[in-house]
């Protein structure tokens, strides 16, 4: 129940009063307070359960001040038109919808047709509106994005008119300057997940006070206002007036561009180190994930690996065997005998990586050639004949990215070990996962004997285990 110029309580007290007139007796109360009965992105609760009532009969109807301020849907309008032909009753602030009759629905469904035509041809005008506004180079409202001029939250108490302070000028900078730290490491080669937990230990925080995540810090960095540039659904439609911005369009630009061609979803150990690559018996890989209970060391949540596509049945504490692995990488890796079998791999996948650099190289310099064709093709011409050419290129450029060189064989168990404790300082889950696919590409867990078995003895380092007709 809302109302353009009525305030929620006292459409309240209106409906009680107008309930008693009719000599009906008021059940419950139900209230959407500034939620839209339009926007089908807004979940609406509270009429949900409403309905739920009407629709089992616990209710014997519904009063509402206006019904386009019920609903603005002819769908959901369907579903009150069906309650009611088991007795509930559609009351407003000045009259009551027959929905027995068909004259009295059709009268009805014209009503919400007539709500939903109207607030759709708002939508409209405001999303003209916005982009008109856009193109003239001025923001369309909204909250304040990091590193961007605006006003602090409001303050306790604080009630509309009152005023509202400016962010200063000092916390500006030193947002926009994390940005540009993060362009300048992401673009260097540093994975996400590094920037993210040096910013975190350093104690920088978001607009919401809470630590980045990789996705959050992510997003905030393509943000099209970090280049000086306003957005309407995805297109850069024009250029802010008055802004200086954070980071040059080009850099805004390859920087999305090295986002956009990452695989979608979360990457495998971005949380959990030994995701995807450690195996169950039944062949599937086992995944990181949390576990009831805390750590009694340091109170961190508990962690496990459990096998979740496959049998379902394998689990082992995350901590047991990611410090177990950590060790097993120092040595394996340090051990000298494994030098000359290091080498061949690594010559071996450098060869394999020249190969696909002089194909992309090729492919490049076509597209050059191409690209120098704009006078005398047109532009449309060239983008067509460019394509397959890009496409190809990028396929090159994953495979290429996807052979893994292992670890140097002249390094020694020493320099290993500092190379994992650097990784894992600095959580670049990325070079850990690397060297544990070096040192052992068949890592599994066997089944565990017995309730809380946990010991470091199910680990498979040559991933020999027995398959699950074999285990009891």
């Amino acid at each position: 129940m809302n109302g353009d110029t009525i305030k929620t309580d006292d459409q309240i007290e209106m409906g009680a009063e107008d309930i008693e007139r009719r000599g009906l007796r008021l059940g419950r109360v139900w209230r959407d307070d500034s939620l839209s009965a339009w926007n089908p992105k807004v979940a609406r609760q509270d009429w949900e359960k409403m309905m739920a009532r009407i629709e089992s009969g616990e209710s014997g109807g519904v009063w509402v001040l206006d019904l386009t301020r019920f609903t603005r849907k002819p769908i959901e309008g369907e579903r009150l038109i069906e309650a009611a032909q088991n007795g509930a009753r559609v009351l407003s602030r000045s009259m009551e919808y027959d929905l027995m009759t068909a004259d009295g629905r059709a009268a009805f469904r014209e009503a919400i047709v007539k709500a939903a035509q109207e607030s759709d041809k708002i939508s409209e005008r405001v999303t003209i509106g916005k982009r008109r506004r856009a193109r003239r180079g001025l923001p369309a409202g909204g909250s304040r994005g990091y590193g961007m001029p605006g006003l602090l939250p409001k303050p306790e108490g604080w009630r509309k008119g009152d005023p509202r302070t400016p962010v200063p000028d000092g916390q500006i900078e030193a947002e926009r300057e994390v940005i540009r730290e993060g362009y300048r490491r992401l673009l260097a080669g540093e994975s996400g997940s590094a920037v993210v937990a040096d910013l975190t230990a350093r104690g920088v925080r978001g607009l919401n006070g809470k630590p980045f995540t990789v996705a959050g810090f992510f997003s905030m960095l393509r943000r099209p206002a970090v280049a000086g540039l306003l957005n309407r659904h995805g297109d850069a439609v024009g250029e802010m007036v008055g802004a200086e911005p954070v980071v040059a369009r080009e850099l805004w630009e390859r920087l999305c561009a090295i986002l956009d061609a990452r695989r979608t979803g979360r990457p495998a150990g971005k949380v959990h180190v030994l995701s995807n690559l450690v195996f169950c018996p039944c062949g599937a890989p086992m995944r990181g994930r949390p576990a009831k209970g805390v750590y009694e060391q340091d109170g961190a949540p508990c962690r496990e690996y459990r096998c979740m596509v496959g049998c379902g049945r394998n689990a082992i504490d995350a901590r047991v065997l990611e410090r177990a692995v950590a060790v097993g990488v120092k040595t394996t890796l340090g051990d000298p005998k494994r030098a000359e079998r290091l080498a061949v791999r690594a010559a071996r996948v450098r060869g394999e990586k020249a190969k696909l650099q002089a194909e992309i190289d090729r492919l490049n310099t076509d597209a050059d050639s191409l690209a120098e064709k704009v006078h005398r093709w047109g532009e449309a011409r060239v983008e067509k004949a460019m394509g397959p050419l890009l496409r190809q290129i990028n396929t090159l450029e994953a495979r290429k990215a996807g052979l893994e060189e292992p670890e140097s064989p002249q390094v020694a168990a020493r320099e290993v070990a500092a190379e994992w404790d650097r990784a894992e300082r600095a959580a670049d889950l990325e070079a850990m996962r690397g060297m544990v696919r070096t040192a052992f590409p068949r890592l599994a867990v066997r089944y565990r004997t017995g309730w809380g078995d946990h010991s470091t003895e199910r680990i498979a380092w040559d991933g020999d285990v027995e398959r699950p007709d074999a285990a009891a």
